[in-house]
């Protein structure tokens, strides 16, 4: 054999055999590494921030917007059109309940009173004439019975003159405050013109709604505590009335509620920023709004055992901007919940907790 040609086959040897010792270990490598790689991510301790759990008394409160409406208010007006003569007010001073506000021009009203009043006289002079010639079989009953319902007729004229003057003095319904008016004395009015309006501040009302789902635990009594901007401290009220149906586009309660106004702080129109709380639960489970898990259905949680990150399943409750209830889970006082990188934790991920804040 030439010697070239064996220098081609040895080399030709060398490599089968390098290749039956290699590969083997090449594919068993490759095997290999994959359950190492599994066990060293496994493996891996993440960090995270732990809250402890522990029961809490959880006030069961809405927080929403109210107005603020005057105990009482109204728009005076006049009833009948005539024209003013005198104004017994100032504007934005208190005025008593049946204090005058407005008189109107009644001059041909007295003026046909007082006519009545003379035919009533000439009426009466008639009537006991036609009375005692009937006594006397002098006159018939017809002529007796024409004279007592001419009698009646014109003393009917009177009443209603009597109501028509009384008209013409506009009087205050109710004490309290008097408003801006709108018109001047010798202004002419009618039944459609707002002559001024009048509010009773004395206490003022607060009108808030409150969710569908939350109807059934409320009732007349409660209290409210409530803020207005601009005004320093709370204010507490107390519902004494609602609405009996259901807003139906904001599928909604409307309540309201009375508060006192000492020293008339409180300007009806102004919007309240409103606390009702509802109920007291005791022994209730908080957690930061932060750990919550989002799943497809419902909302689940990290919690530590044994140093691994453990998936539970959650209900929630009441949910505030910090801390949400939770109402049913495999959670207990005691456990710690994880808040921090959430996104990198898995089903027994190696957890090691830096900082653990209690509930």
């Amino acid at each position: 054999m030439k010697k070239p040609v064996k220098i081609l086959a040895v080399v030709l040897i060398i490599v089968v055999i390098a290749a039956i010792i290699i590969v083997p270990k090449l594919f068993s490598t490759k095997e290999q590494s994959g359950p190492n790689q599994r066990q060293n991510q496994q493996s891996q301790v993440i960090s995270a921030d732990g809250f402890i759990i522990k029961e809490q008394n959880l006030d069961n409160e809405i927080r929403t917007i109210g107005s603020i409406r005057a105990n009482e208010e109204v728009e005076i007006r006049s009833e009948v059109s005539r024209k003013i003569t005198s104004i017994g007010f100032k504007e934005g001073a208190y005025v008593g309940r049946g204090q005058t506000l407005f008189r109107l021009d009644a001059s041909d009203l007295t003026a046909r009173l007082r006519k009545l009043e003379i035919e009533e006289k000439l009426a009466i002079a008639k009537f006991e004439r036609e009375k005692k010639l009937l006594e006397k079989g002098l006159t018939s009953q017809e002529e007796y019975d024409i004279e007592e319902n001419t009698l009646e007729k014109i003393r009917a004229d009177m009443s209603i003159t009597r109501i028509d003057i009384s008209k013409t003095s506009i009087h205050a319904p109710f004490s309290g405050i008097a408003g801006l008016r709108n018109v001047s004395r010798g202004s002419y009015v009618t039944p459609q013109t707002v002559l001024v309006t009048m509010q009773d501040v004395s206490k003022v009302k607060i009108d808030f709604s409150i969710p569908e789902k939350y109807i059934y635990l409320f009732k007349k009594g409660q209290k409210v505590i409530f803020t207005v901007d601009g005004i320093d401290g709370e204010f507490d009220g107390e519902v004494f009335a609602y609405e009996p149906k259901v807003e139906n586009n904001t599928r909604s309660l409307v309540l309201r509620a009375v508060c006192s106004n000492p020293g008339k702080k409180l300007m009806p129109g102004t919007f309240a920023n409103v606390t009702f709380k509802m109920s007291e639960t005791s022994g209730a489970i908080l957690i930061p709004t932060q750990a919550l898990v989002p799943k497809l259905k419902g909302q689940s949680v990290f919690v530590v055992k044994e140093g691994k990150a453990k998936l539970l399943d959650v209900d929630i409750g009441n949910r505030g901007e910090e801390f949400v209830q939770i109402t049913s889970g495999n959670i207990n006082p005691g456990d710690t919940i994880l808040t921090t990188n959430i996104l990198r934790l898995k089903e027994n991920s190696a957890v090691k907790v830096t900082v653990k804040l209690s509930g």
